[in-house]
């Protein structure tokens, strides 16, 4: 591996902040934290960070006065500012400088993007940037914005969920397309089940990169052998999905 490069990696949830630090990232959880937006996905975050983080204190910034008095009713903790998020002015009274992380969410790409990097400059350690058009992602890695959301790529990996065939539990779609990770239910009829992997007749371009079984999170190695109802986390370049979902295809043979 090299410096900047993107790794996608499978890791127990109870190991994944050790996981992390070995990438060299061990940022502390955020306690402090500006969203941009009092939209349907603004609102709808602070509601969700009100009820399952109460340790976090959050201020939200929304332009629109009638939508910021309308958002301040429906928060509890929430500190509501009506105002633009490109001032300076505003971002000074929202107090940027201590925050930990700004989670730009408007409806314009462009103000994310710009408050994004304001915000940064002016202190604040972290920014989550929605980005809706493709036509930024050549010029977000270069900004120096920490993560961009994309509601396409999410929404696309949700449909490939019910439109790929087989046992397919989830599905997402990394970034540009040149790949999936796919979370699949093995079943009796599946050439990979009781058989060591190292002799399973895998595709090419596809891994797997774990498996759950039960409560237990498996990582592969050769001589593991997957048993039916295990779910089996795989990484499938684009050329390959088709084979992995004939791998998963609930056959005659099942009934």
């Amino acid at each position: 591996m090299l410096e900047g490069d993107d790794v996608y990696f499978v890791a127990d949830t109870a190991h994944l902040a050790r996981a992390m630090a070995a990438f060299g990232h061990e940022e502390k959880e955020a306690r402090r934290v500006i969203i941009v937006g009092g939209g349907n996905i603004g609102l709808g975050l602070a509601e969700i960070v009100e009820e399952k983080y109460p340790h976090v204190a959050m201020k939200l910034i929304e332009i629109n006065k009638e939508r910021a008095e309308y958002v301040a009713q429906q928060l509890k903790r929430t500190v509501v500012i009506h105002g633009d998020a490109l001032d300076q002015e505003i971002l000074e009274e929202a107090n940027v400088k201590a925050t930990e992380t700004v989670i730009a969410v408007s409806n314009d790409d462009e103000v994310n993007i710009l408050t994004s990097l304001l915000a940064k400059r002016f202190g604040s350690q972290r920014a989550v940037t929605l980005v809706n058009s493709t036509t930024y992602s050549p010029l977000i890695g270069t900004l120096g914005i920490d993560t961009v959301v994309s509601p396409r790529e999410i929404t696309v990996s949700t449909i490939l969920q019910h439109v790929r065939q087989g046992r397919i539990r989830s599905v997402h779609s990394l970034s540009e397309g040149f790949g999936e990770i796919i979370e699949a239910e093995a079943l009796e009829t599946s050439s990979l089940v009781g058989v060591p992997l190292r002799e399973a007749d895998l595709p090419e371009d596809v891994m797997v990169g774990a498996i759950v079984r039960g409560e237990e999170v498996i990582i592969p190695r050769g001589d593991t052998v997957i048993k039916p109802k295990d779910r089996v986390v795989i990484f499938a370049a684009a050329s390959a999905v088709k084979s992995v979902e004939k791998l998963f295809a609930v056959r005659l043979e099942f009934f």
